[in-house]
């Protein structure tokens, strides 16, 4: 029996795993409970013949599931000769998760992926499949620059990425250095730009009745705190900030798209539907997923 203490956002796999009914190996139970132990909050595994799994065993057992897949198991799903790579749901640096789930992918799992891909003897190619809205801005501009490195035009293998439907800001920053991005008409791209959100809860602490006073040693520790209203200063420094990493995202998109930093700046940040994409330049051309495919195939026939 195993009894966890489920995080939020992770009820639906809690439900999948836990006090239903499983048609599978008893072992294999046990080993995907000791994959997820870290994230749904297992502290400890029952087993059938009365023994007990701490969390030191449920680590070892994960790392058993893994070798159990064989020699052969890939971080990523391949077609044929091709590396399949989800970009899928908000974006964040350091998930330390493989797959995306609970609506979240890790830049580190897709850098752990990609790398593994390119040294892959039997992977010709990668296809990044992306349906994202972007996420944080820690990890993203690392992450662009291990893909950039790595395309056919930088003398790695073809990296294909395709809108699915969605690549907007750090998705699209994403998708802006593979070697060619296609999307069906409906896809949306773009928002090239970075913004920063200020909570000031001082209106609501005075009608509460509530005063904070912040007692500081250095005249700019704390500042931009939700307890304050926000001063010029502090103001003036995010702003530099967001405009700073904006100019980033624009020259990474001038750079991997060929276009002018003038031109992706005008933009301003915007999102654009897949014609008007298009026409800026944003991505290469529009076509259903199977066709891109097919294209990508094709590619790789020419290249041996």
């Amino acid at each position: 029996m195993i009894e966890p203490r489920v995080k939020r956002h992770f009820e639906h796999l809690a439900q999948r795993v836990f006090n239903v009914p499983l048609m599978i190996e008893e072992t294999k139970a046990e080993m995907i409970a000791a994959a997820l132990q870290s994230r749904l909050g297992i502290f400890q595994v029952s087993r059938i013949d009365g023994t007990v799994l701490g969390a030191n065993e449920m680590q070892a057992l994960a790392g058993d599931a893994r070798r159990s897949w064989g020699d052969n198991w890939k971080p990523y799903r391949t077609d044929g000769q091709v590396a399949v790579i989800e970009v899928d749901g908000t974006l964040v640096h350091k998930f330390g998760w493989l797959d995306p789930i609970s609506g979240m992918t890790g830049y580190d799992g897709i850098a752990k992926k990609l790398r593994a891909a390119m040294k892959d003897d039997d992977v010709k190619a990668i296809w990044f499949d992306i349906d994202s809205p972007g996420g944080e801005t820690a990890g993203v501009f690392q992450l662009a620059e291990l893909i950039a490195l790595n395309t056919k035009s930088e003398g790695g293998k073809p990296i294909w990425a395709y809108v699915n439907e969605q690549a907007c800001s750090a998705a699209y920053a994403l998708a802006s250095v593979c070697d060619k991005i296609y999307a069906p008409v409906d896809a949306i791209a773009g928002s090239i730009g970075c913004y920063c959100m200020h909570v000031d809860f001082t209106a609501a602490l005075d009608e509460a009745g509530i005063k904070v006073t912040m007692i500081r040693s250095g005249e700019r520790k704390a500042r931009g705190n939700a307890y304050e209203p926000l001063e010029d200063t502090t103001l003036a420094k995010l702003q530099a900030w967001v405009d700073d990493t904006r100019e980033r995202f624009a020259r990474l998109v001038a750079q991997g798209r060929r276009q002018t930093f003038k031109s992706i700046m005008a933009t301003e940040a915007d999102w654009f539907q897949a014609g008007e994409a298009q026409r800026l330049g944003l991505i290469d051309d529009l076509m259903s997923e199977e066709d891109a495919w097919d294209k990508l195939l094709r590619s790789i026939s020419r290249s041996r």
